[in-house]
């Protein structure tokens, strides 16, 4: 069977009743973060998200959905591009290797706004996101790096097919519909790494969201499309990688790739998160004096200083997808919060000086998540220290929760009062228990 149809009909039949004790666990969690890091994305980006509400206030349709914390509906998809781009606006989103992105912001957008309207139970939207997650981070697995590596956008041009396979699933479409579902969705994948730093990059996010819920209603309406969407011979796997590996559509559920997300600890690309680490691990060991540092050697894999190398960022957001900044971030602040990425910060002059001081390398044996630092003193011998992320893969349900419901609330806080964010967080915990999914959408609204 070819990896188109194979995996549309995996989507098709995917229940509640299939899904792992893990595969649950972490789509509840995936929900919570995503919540969370919406909610702040809207308030930290206000200056931003406003002019795009108020851009296409004009053309908003039926209130079928709602836009998180404004306190209005406007139609799906409207509600699935800009509740998906406040989710990536921080860059504080989960992540899944296989896929090379921020899996839950193109899907669960899509899945919260056509849930919301069609008044879908806990379960069925819980089956739905990991559908959903099913779908891109295997397409991903079948073409990368070579995909992300090459420069194209994996969140954006897989969370297409993340965000249709989570619709698709979550109303019922027939697998030749779902096929037809996918072909939609991938021929409007698009995204390329040059918008990083710049409001694009979480547009991007939208997008997908928006046009995967787009391909699933005209795929229900009878919409024809690309029936070999994946591995046509100018298909999609051909077209975005010089690699294709059809068998990675194979044993699909085994084990679901949503238990494999990990959610980020700082709030910049996670391409720097080895490096903050690192940097915090010399601090806690040697704590240096900032006054006595002469030199920061950060050594790093090639694809970590590609995408985050960024040597003298000039606003928070540039802070982001800056090694230089998040180590010194991490030195001197002993973290690496959304409030730490401001352009007031990055532009502060001691923040500067000590930024100018680092020097990024990249170590070809290096993977993007491994990193060492050495630090010369101009008063003492040179601190060194060497760390990864492997760990993050082995982090359980039960500690992830705690971490999470910590980042959800404080994030909540920003727009909600204390009851509301204790209330959100109860009905995360419980969504399989919830008979409707606007519940949710309501006490976010």
């Amino acid at each position: 069977m070819k990896a188109t149809k194979k995996l549309a009909e995996f989507i098709h039949d995917l229940s509640y009743e299939d899904l792992s004790a893990d595969a649950i666990a972490k789509a509840k969690l995936c929900l919570m973060d995503w919540v969370g890091v919406t909610v702040g994305g809207y308030a930290g980006g206000r200056s931003d998200m406003d002019p795009m509400i108020d851009s296409l206030q004009p053309f908003f349709g039926q209130r079928q959905a709602t836009l998180i914390t404004k306190k209005r509906k406007v139609d799906t998809i409207n509600a699935a591009l800009i509740n998906g781009t406040a989710g990536h606006y921080l860059d504080y989103d989960d992540i899944q290797s296989g896929m090379s992105g921020h899996p839950s912001v193109p899907v669960i957008p899509a899945a919260l706004a056509m849930g919301e309207y069609r008044k879908v139970d806990g379960k069925r939207f819980i089956a739905a996101v990991a559908a959903g997650f099913e779908a891109e981070c295997r397409i991903g697995e079948a073409i990368n790096p070579e995909h992300y590596g090459s420069g194209w956008h994996a969140t954006s041009t897989l969370g297409c097919f993340g965000a249709g396979a989570a619709v698709a699933n979550m109303i019922g479409l027939d697998a030749k519909k779902i096929v037809s579902t996918l072909g939609i969705a991938g021929t409007q994948a698009f995204g390329v790494r040059q918008s990083f730093g710049t409001m694009c990059k979480p547009f991007h996010a939208g997008k997908a969201a928006s046009n995967g819920l787009l391909a699933a209603i005209l795929a229900e309406g009878g919409f024809t499309a690309p029936q070999e969407i994946l591995e046509g011979v100018d298909g999609f796997g051909k077209i975005y990688s010089t690699k294709f590996d059809e068998t990675k559509i194979d044993n699909l559920g085994q084990p679901f790739r949503i238990e494999q997300v990990v959610y980020k600890r700082y709030a910049s690309c996670y391409f720097s998160h080895a490096t903050v680490r690192c940097m915090l691990e010399i601090g806690k060991k040697h704590n240096p004096a900032f006054s006595k540092v002469d030199k920061i050697m950060v050594k790093v894999g090639p694809l970590a200083i590609e995408v985050a190398g960024n040597p003298a960022p000039q606003t928070g957001l540039e802070g982001k997808f800056s090694l230089s900044y998040c180590a010194v971030l991490a030195l001197v602040k002993g973290q690496a919060l959304e409030s730490d990425f401001t352009d007031e910060l990055v532009n502060d002059p001691e923040i500067k000086d000590l930024v100018a001081k680092v020097v990024t390398v990249a170590e070809d044996s290096f993977t993007a998540l491994e990193s060492e630092i050495c630090i010369v003193m101009s008063d003492g011998p040179e601190i060194k220290e060497k760390t990864d992320l492997i760990s993050e893969r082995a982090v359980s349900v039960a500690e992830w929760e705690s971490i999470l419901e910590a980042k959800s609330a404080n994030l909540l806080r920003s727009s909600y009062p204390s009851g509301r964010v204790q209330d959100v967080i109860t009905a995360i915990r419980g969504l399989e228990e919830i008979d409707d999914i606007g519940k949710v959408a309501d006490l976010l609204s």
